[in-house]
């Protein structure tokens, strides 16, 4: 004999148990926040206590909706991502929504194919970082598409986005720099093709040595955004006119130059500054702790979704720009020259 399927519990059960309308338990399920906390945690524990789930699936068909959004990012191997995702995963949560996650490996093909299996899942809205938002496949397929998304960390005149000024943040990371006797200063990053973030920062910190009256910042490209090559470090530095800090578009490639550097005899900062972009955690464990230009990543992903959500609701699109810090870690400080003792380690 087949076993009865158990009943299913409704709604009118669970607001009868709790004590309050049917449409009181609806807006706990679909809109938590309108709810008295008293009430809502009472609805919870009834729900609880008699395993009541509600049927996601068929309301949202009927609403035309699937409450999930889905986030798009490069990696959660750099820390600044993962925070990101942290901040926009419980904003998401917290208003009832579900999050569907792609990584993509700073590869627009990966991009394209992961925003296109979203929209396949039927995602009411999209969060995503890209790496050139003026001219990139994925947010044009988007567009056609009519799916409401919000960038992160990308600034774009032509999308919404949640970002801190990249140039701005630069331009105050030269003036500190500035301010404690550097003159002779180089940007380092990775292939600016590939990141509007690098090339924005580099923008920004020539403005600033052009305001400050320092030489022109020369630019060192390595062949990745986050990890350095020794030989470039020592061609660089080698040179008569080499720099007295380095001012790394990441944290991650900071960290790894300051431990390039470590390997080929150069002191940090006693030789030579380095400083980053991004205020990972994990750069404050360093000793000394990295100098950065500080961005709220967690923050930045809690704004977008909010933005996003704010979007399906009907509001207009909009964009934030968030403020950004410069943290005084310890990599970088007064410039002391020492030509003798720089020449000997950068020729070894």
């Amino acid at each position: 004999m087949t076993a009865k399927a158990p009943q299913r519990l409704s709604i009118l059960e669970i607001a009868r148990e709790a004590g309050v309308s049917p449409a009181t338990v609806s807006r706990a399920f679909n809109q938590p926040g309108l709810l008295r906390p008293a009430t809502r945690a009472r609805i919870d524990e009834v729900t609880q206590r008699l395993g009541f789930r509600p049927n996601r699936v068929g309301r949202s068909l009927r609403a035309g909706r699937t409450r999930t959004i889905g986030l798009l990012l490069p990696t959660l191997a750099n820390p600044v991502f993962a925070e990101c995702f942290e901040g926009a995963e419980q904003a998401a949560r917290r208003a009832g929504y579900s999050v569907m996650m792609g990584l993509t490996g700073y590869d627009p093909s990966v991009e394209s194919a992961y925003a296109q299996a979203l929209i396949d899942h039927q995602i009411d809205g999209l969060v995503l970082t890209v790496g050139d938002a003026a001219s990139n496949a994925t947010l044009h397929a988007l567009e056609l598409a009519g799916l409401p998304h919000i960038l992160a960390y990308n600034e774009s005149a032509s999308h919404p986005y949640v970002s801190v000024d990249n140039k701005a943040a630069a331009f105050d990371m030269v003036a500190r720099l500035s301010a404690w006797g550097h003159r002779r200063l180089t940007f380092v990053s990775g292939p600016l093709t590939s990141s509007d973030r690098a090339r924005r920062r580099l923008q920004g910190a020539r403005a600033g040595a052009k305001t400050l009256g320092l030489p022109r910042i020369a630019h060192c490209v390595m062949p990745a955004h986050t990890e350095s090559s020794p030989a470039i470090l020592r061609d660089l530095l080698a040179r008569a006119d080499a720099p007295s800090a380095l001012f790394c578009s990441n944290d991650l490639l900071a960290m790894s130059v300051i431990s390039q550097l470590a390997e080929l005899g150069v002191h940090v900062p006693g030789d030579l500054a380095v400083c980053g972009f991004d205020g990972a955690g994990v750069g404050a464990l360093l000793v000394p702790p990295l100098t950065t230009a500080a961005q709220p990543s967690r923050d930045i992903g809690a704004t977008a979704c909010a933005l996003l959500l704010d979007r399906l609701a009907g509001k207009p699109a909009a964009s934030v720009r968030l403020p950004h810090r410069i943290v005084d870690g310890g990599t970088a400080g007064v410039w002391q020259p020492q030509p003798a003792r720089r020449r000997r380690a950068y020729a070894a």
